[in-house]
Protein backbone atom coordinates (compact mmCIF):
# COMPACT_ATOMS: atom_id res chain seq x y z
CA UNK A 1 0.00 0.00 0.00
CA UNK A 2 2.92 2.18 0.71
CA UNK A 3 4.13 2.52 -2.83
CA UNK A 4 -0.01 3.56 -3.60
CA UNK A 5 0.19 6.41 -1.10
CA UNK A 6 3.62 8.29 -0.81
CA UNK A 7 5.72 9.83 -4.02
CA UNK A 8 8.55 11.40 -2.30
CA UNK A 9 11.62 12.29 -3.91
CA UNK A 10 13.26 12.71 -0.98
CA UNK A 11 14.28 16.38 -1.05
CA UNK A 12 11.04 17.72 0.13
CA UNK A 13 11.05 18.54 4.23
CA UNK A 14 8.93 15.60 5.28
CA UNK A 15 8.69 12.90 8.40
CA UNK A 16 6.89 9.77 8.82
CA UNK A 17 6.16 9.66 12.45
CA UNK A 18 3.85 6.97 14.61
CA UNK A 19 2.54 10.43 16.45
CA UNK A 20 0.28 8.10 18.67
CA UNK A 21 -2.60 5.25 18.43
CA UNK A 22 -5.49 5.68 16.47
CA UNK A 23 -8.78 6.26 17.98
CA UNK A 24 -10.58 3.77 15.20
CA UNK A 25 -9.58 2.27 12.19
CA UNK A 26 -8.35 4.82 9.56
CA UNK A 27 -7.32 3.77 5.95
CA UNK A 28 -3.92 4.71 3.93
CA UNK A 29 -4.36 8.13 1.91
CA UNK A 30 -6.66 10.31 4.43
CA UNK A 31 -5.74 13.38 6.01
CA UNK A 32 -5.46 12.93 10.15
CA UNK A 33 -5.53 14.97 13.07
CA UNK A 34 -5.22 14.82 16.58
CA UNK A 35 -8.29 14.56 18.96
CA UNK A 36 -8.34 16.25 22.48
CA UNK A 37 -7.60 12.77 23.72
CA UNK A 38 -4.21 12.45 22.19
CA UNK A 39 -5.53 9.75 19.60
CA UNK A 40 -5.18 10.26 15.85
CA UNK A 41 -8.12 10.69 14.08
CA UNK A 42 -9.32 11.16 10.13
CA UNK A 43 -9.88 14.91 9.80
CA UNK A 44 -12.47 16.33 10.38
CA UNK A 45 -14.01 13.47 12.48
CA UNK A 46 -15.06 15.08 15.72
CA UNK A 47 -14.75 18.79 14.70
CA UNK A 48 -17.53 21.03 13.79
CA UNK A 49 -15.21 22.25 10.83
CA UNK A 50 -12.26 21.37 9.81
CA UNK A 51 -11.72 24.73 7.65
CA UNK A 52 -13.39 26.98 9.57
CA UNK A 53 -9.61 28.62 11.54
CA UNK A 54 -8.37 30.39 8.58
CA UNK A 55 -7.23 33.30 10.09
CA UNK A 56 -5.55 31.94 13.27
CA UNK A 57 -2.66 29.71 11.47
CA UNK A 58 -4.00 26.93 12.66
CA UNK A 59 -3.04 23.38 10.22
CA UNK A 60 -6.07 22.02 9.54
CA UNK A 61 -4.53 18.09 9.86
CA UNK A 62 -1.08 16.46 10.94
CA UNK A 63 -0.34 15.02 7.40
CA UNK A 64 -1.77 11.69 5.99
CA UNK A 65 -1.63 7.80 6.88
CA UNK A 66 1.21 6.46 5.11
CA UNK A 67 -0.66 2.81 6.00
CA UNK A 68 -3.60 1.35 7.22
CA UNK A 69 -4.25 1.78 10.91
CA UNK A 70 -5.99 -0.24 13.20
CA UNK A 71 -7.92 1.01 15.58
CA UNK A 72 -5.52 1.25 18.87
CA UNK A 73 -2.77 0.53 16.99
CA UNK A 74 0.34 2.70 15.59
CA UNK A 75 -0.02 4.88 13.01
CA UNK A 76 2.31 6.02 9.66
CA UNK A 77 1.86 9.79 9.13
CA UNK A 78 3.61 11.38 6.41
CA UNK A 79 4.19 15.11 7.90
CA UNK A 80 5.59 18.14 6.35
CA UNK A 81 5.10 20.36 2.97
CA UNK A 82 6.43 20.23 -0.28
CA UNK A 83 5.80 16.34 -0.32
CA UNK A 84 3.75 14.73 -3.30
CA UNK A 85 1.49 11.99 -1.56
CA UNK A 86 -1.44 10.19 -3.65
CA UNK A 87 -4.40 10.79 -0.82
CA UNK A 88 -8.00 9.63 -0.94
CA UNK A 89 -10.56 12.36 -2.36
CA UNK A 90 -14.39 12.64 -1.93
CA UNK A 91 -15.15 12.90 -5.30
CA UNK A 92 -13.42 13.20 -8.93
CA UNK A 93 -10.95 16.09 -9.48
CA UNK A 94 -9.83 16.18 -13.37
CA UNK A 95 -8.20 19.54 -13.29
CA UNK A 96 -4.34 19.99 -12.41
CA UNK A 97 -3.35 22.95 -10.46
CA UNK A 98 -6.82 22.41 -8.06
CA UNK A 99 -6.22 23.81 -4.53
CA UNK A 100 -8.10 21.15 -2.44
CA UNK A 101 -9.33 21.24 1.05
CA UNK A 102 -10.17 18.38 3.25
CA UNK A 103 -13.80 17.19 3.42
CA UNK A 104 -15.70 16.35 6.94
CA UNK A 105 -14.39 12.47 5.91
CA UNK A 106 -10.83 13.73 6.15
CA UNK A 107 -10.34 13.13 2.18
CA UNK A 108 -9.47 15.80 -0.49
CA UNK A 109 -12.06 17.51 -2.27
CA UNK A 110 -11.84 21.14 -4.37
CA UNK A 111 -11.91 24.41 -2.38
CA UNK A 112 -15.12 26.29 -2.98
CA UNK A 113 -14.33 29.60 -1.34
CA UNK A 114 -10.72 30.09 -0.96
CA UNK A 115 -10.78 33.21 1.41
CA UNK A 116 -13.47 30.74 3.71
CA UNK A 117 -10.90 27.43 3.40
CA UNK A 118 -8.05 27.13 3.74
CA UNK A 119 -6.09 25.29 1.03
CA UNK A 120 -3.84 22.01 1.93
CA UNK A 121 -2.45 20.84 -0.95
CA UNK A 122 -2.33 21.38 -4.88
CA UNK A 123 -3.53 18.45 -7.46
CA UNK A 124 -0.72 17.35 -9.88
CA UNK A 125 -2.79 15.25 -11.49
CA UNK A 126 -6.46 14.11 -12.34
CA UNK A 127 -7.76 11.67 -9.49
CA UNK A 128 -7.88 8.21 -10.28
CA UNK A 129 -9.54 4.56 -9.39
CA UNK A 130 -7.49 2.59 -6.82
CA UNK A 131 -8.40 -0.21 -4.51
CA UNK A 132 -8.45 0.51 -0.60
CA UNK A 133 -7.55 -2.11 2.31
CA UNK A 134 -11.20 -3.45 2.14
CA UNK A 135 -11.12 -3.95 -1.84
CA UNK A 136 -13.80 -0.99 -2.31
CA UNK A 137 -13.40 1.02 -5.34
CA UNK A 138 -11.61 4.43 -4.22
CA UNK A 139 -10.77 7.91 -5.54
CA UNK A 140 -7.32 9.02 -5.49
CA UNK A 141 -5.68 12.22 -6.44
CA UNK A 142 -2.17 13.00 -6.40
CA UNK A 143 -1.51 16.19 -4.43
CA UNK A 144 1.64 18.05 -3.45
CA UNK A 145 1.19 19.04 -0.09
CA UNK A 146 1.15 23.16 1.28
Amino acid sequence: MATEILINDGGAPARIMNLAPANAAIEAGMFVDINSSGKIVAAGTGFADVEEDVDSGHKVHLGVLLTDAASGGPTNIVCGRGVVCNVQAGEALATVGTEITIDGDGKAEATADAGAHRAVGTTLAASFNGTDSGGNTTVFVKVLLI
